[in-house]
């Protein structure tokens, strides 16, 4: 256990008068039953005593006991006046004991509430009642032969210490820590008060008086333990931290600190505290009044939003402390300016989303209707047999009819863009057979081939289905091959390979175009991208085909990936699951 040096504590004047004039009355010759009750008024006139009584023996005690009641306000300096006092009422009555008592073999018990009282001469003479040598210390009487024997050698120069002190101070009382060694061999330690009274007549002497506090010492030094573990683990967490007793600040951290770039605040009251937060605040008056209701509330609050006034946004936990009555609150800071930014931009992207949804959905609503009705009545002038068309008004009727065409299908695509990112496409799940898919698009697009002259090469080996939706996959292999078709030029070759190896189909489109340039390959399956040298090629397109493909298949948990040299061609692979128990 740690070594405590004196504390120092001089007693004021008016309770130092209380001591002498007990002390005179332990000296003098007045008997105990006029000794014990003056020496229960005087302890009743120290201002913290609620309460004092003085039991006798009894059956159910062989020894008389004092109980003394403090109120809350008790002070140090009180609560060792009261023990002094209660020493002395033990003096007295142990005077008046009978001169030989009980013998007693080994070492005893220490009698509870029991002091140890000493008087030492202006010479250093010791003296010390062996009675409460045996009660305190269990030392059997007449075995100790001096107090510097049985005193820790640590500990002696910090006795010597106090007695020169109170020497030097007449009628002042001095207080320690000292460790003392038990008859069982274990050390004691005593919380000895000194008083001098080297100038009283009769006594002539500094008095002092032990009790026995080792528990109370252990208690504390754990109690500093934790307390010290506490404070290091709020020290170093990120979120700021402070602890009140409902009237000082007991503990902050750094990072509270940090967070309101103000000084430290243990030892100032909690008004202070609360000032200091909402004057960092855009709003004081209303947080100030706010934190306030809070705290007197009791009832813990969580994530209080704070805005500063520098823009960053703080949340504050607020939790009453309570043991048997309340002990004060703990403060929880933690910044979330990063975190209301990351959810304002996530509301305006899910905003902005919904818009150009809406925007997509009526657009294309509006153009899908003319569109139709011109693709409609084209059809119609085309097929007039009343008044057939001329050659060249044909050709022109072909040209609105290509290009209805086109429009037609790019709002279709917009349409369907839009309803795979905001997940509305509606999918139709089956089991797919990926060898019989992949022959009737080829077979599809055998006549688009002739025209274009490019020749078409398919091969299929039979594998296990996918689960997926036909129509989708279809629209998928349907893309790939009109691309292929449209960037190979006459005389060149498209190539459709279809394997399964028992875990998964790779569908191959290759073909022997133009080719993308690799600088364009990582963004080919962007919204709205097309290969660079698409447009020299003068090769239409909406560059939306490949960004719906891509999210088709990973609608179907599969993967899209393309290979590309300019001049050579390009080969784009699809690989698909196949379906649980297939393979």
């Amino acid at each position: 256990m740690a070594d405590r040096g004196p504390l120092g504590a001089h007693q004021s004047p008016v309770l130092a008068g209380l001591l002498t004039e007990a002390t005179g009355l332990v000296s003098g010759e007045t008997g105990t039953e006029e000794a014990v009750p003056r020496l229960l008024a005087l302890l009743r006139r120290v201002p913290s005593v609620r309460a004092a009584h003085w039991l006798p023996p009894g059956s159910a005690s062989p020894r008389h006991s004092v109980v003394v009641q403090l109120d809350d306000a008790a002070t140090p300096g009180d609560a060792a006046l009261v023990r002094s006092l209660v020493a002395l009422i033990d003096a007295v009555c142990d005077r008046s004991a009978p001169a030989v008592p009980e013998p007693r073999s080994g070492a005893s018990a220490p009698v509870a509430g029991r002091a140890l009282v000493v008087l030492i001469d202006a010479d250093g003479d010791v003296s010390a009642s062996p009675e409460a040598m045996r009660d305190v210390l269990g030392h059997p009487l007449g075995t100790v032969g001096g107090l510097s024997t049985i005193v820790h050698p640590e500990d002696l120069a910090v006795v010597r210490g106090a007695f020169e002190s109170t020497v030097r101070h007449p009628e002042s009382q001095v207080e320690v820590d000292v460790r003392v060694r038990h008859a069982d061999a274990r050390w004691v330690v005593l919380h000895v008060a000194m008083v001098n009274l080297l100038d009283r007549p009769g006594i002539r002497a500094v008095v002092a008086h032990g009790q026995d506090v080792t528990e109370e010492r252990r208690a504390d030094e754990q109690l500093a333990i934790e307390r010290a573990r506490l404070r290091e683990l709020v020290e170093h967490l990120e979120s700021g931290v402070v602890v009140d007793d409902g009237e000082r600040v007991l503990l902050d951290n750094a990072a509270f600190t940090r967070l309101f770039r103000a000084p430290r605040l243990p030892g100032g009251p909690v008004a202070d505290l609360v000032e200091q937060l909402a004057g960092q605040c855009a709003d004081p008056a209303e947080t100030r009044a706010h934190l306030l209701a809070v705290v007197a509330s009791g009832r813990p609050h969580h994530g209080l939003r704070l805005v500063l006034a520098d823009g960053r946004v703080l949340a504050c936990d607020v939790v009453p402390l309570r043991a048997r009555r309340a002990a004060g609150t703990f403060w929880h800071f933690r910044d979330i300016t990063s975190d209301e930014e990351l959810e304002e931009s996530n509301r305006a992207l899910a905003r902005a989303a919904e818009s150009k949804s809406r925007f997509v959905a009526t657009v294309s609503h509006e153009l899908r209707t003319p569109l139709t009705a011109v693709l409609a009545f084209g059809e119609l002038l085309g097929s007039s047999t009343a008044d057939p068309l001329s050659d060249g008004q044909a050709a022109q009727l072909a040209v609105v009819n290509r290009n209805a065409r086109r429009l037609l299908r790019l709002v279709d695509d917009l349409l369907l863009l839009s309803r795979l990112e905001t997940h509305q496409l509606t999918v139709e799940w089956d089991l797919v057979d990926v060898a019989g898919l992949v022959g009737q698009v080829v077979a599809d697009h055998v006549a688009m081939a002739g025209r274009e002259d490019v020749r078409v090469e398919l091969a299929v080996t039979p594998g296990g289905a996918v689960r997926g939706d036909p129509a989708r996959l279809t629209q998928v292999l349907d893309n790939l091959l009109s691309n292929a078709l449209k960037f190979t030029p006459s005389g060149g070759e498209v190539r459709v390979d279809a394997r399964e190896d028992g875990a998964r189909w790779t569908v191959s489109v290759t073909d022997t175009g133009i080719g993308i340039p690799e600088e364009d390959l990582p963004t080919l399956f962007d919204t709205f991208t097309r290969a660079s040298n698409a447009g020299v090629a003068g090769v239409p397109g909406s560059g939306l085909g490949l960004s719906i493909c891509r999210q088709i298949v990973a609608l179907h948990h599969g993967s899209i990936a393309v290979e590309s040299t300019v001049g050579v061609g390009t080969t784009v692979h699809v690989r698909l699951p196949l379906a649980r128990g297939e393979g």
